[in-house]
């Protein structure tokens, strides 16, 4: 399970992920018609920009147009006598050409990377037991803008700050706006496990393979029949019928 707690009561929660991103024109054929696009579209959650956001970009260097900081709706006090005070949080940051924490960063990596921008969740998340969250860009997805992959051990490691996305800038682009409500990246918890991957016997492969053919001969429809007899199999509607989705839910 996903746990999160927002910086403030008013801000953004994580949403179920959707299976279509894309207002498409008539037409038939579109990526999202396809059932595993769709699936693989509407596997785990998305993180959402909790406000507007403009980034540009002037002989290679980029900038945050009117960056956001707030407070937190709750009071943090180092110790039982102090009244305690609200956190403050940036929006957005860039890295720094020489910077030495939260680690060390050389010019030349610097040259590299300074079209990256860490972007705040503003959400203090972690995860149950032998869960990790993988935080990953949203699939199938062709913006100006990326989410950098990581995967996070939320489950033992306690941070004591709201988790942010890298996100990584088209270099060639020299405005990019990032709307509020729109998703920022795409978490998803899985399991820390042993997972293999093994060749199948010849044997294995013939007990697979017409297993295959007698789901096709169960389930298919001829489609463009041919005079020998043959034809192409239509299973679209039967793939979707019989395919089993995980769900994702924001209690």
């Amino acid at each position: 399970m996903l746990h999160y707690f927002k910086f403030r009561d008013d801000l953004l929660a994580p949403v179920p992920a959707k299976d279509v991103y894309v207002k498409r024109p008539a037409g038939k054929g579109w990526p999202e018609e396809c059932p595993p696009i769709r699936a693989a579209n509407g596997f785990g959650f998305d993180l959402l920009a909790n406000f507007n956001l403009t980034f540009v970009q002037s002989r290679g260097n980029w900038r945050v147009i009117k960056n956001v900081v707030i407070e937190s709706d709750f009071h943090f006090a180092g110790n039982e006598e102090s009244p305690g005070a609200p956190l403050t949080q940036q929006y957005a940051w860039f890295w720094e050409k020489g910077q030495k924490l939260p680690h060390p960063i050389s010019d030349n990596v610097y040259a590299e990377i300074r079209n990256q921008v860490k972007v705040s969740s503003f959400l203090f998340l972690k995860s149950d037991p032998n869960e990790l969250l993988y935080f990953t860009d949203l699939p199938n997805m062709n913006r100006p803008w990326r989410a950098m992959t990581a995967l996070i051990d939320a489950d033992w490691y306690p941070a004591s700050y709201p988790w942010h996305v890298v996100l990584e800038l088209d270099r060639d682009v020299k405005k990019i706006a990032i709307a509020k409500g729109e998703p920022l990246c795409r978490v998803i918890p899985v399991r820390r496990d042993t997972y293999f991957a093994k060749e199948m016997a010849p044997g294995e492969f013939d007990d697979f393979f017409e297993r295959g053919q007698r789901w096709l001969a169960t389930h298919g429809r001829v489609e463009h029949e041919k005079p020998d007899g043959a034809g192409t199999l239509d299973i679209t509607r039967t793939y979707v019928r019989q395919q089993v989705r995980s769900k994702f839910v924001v209690i």
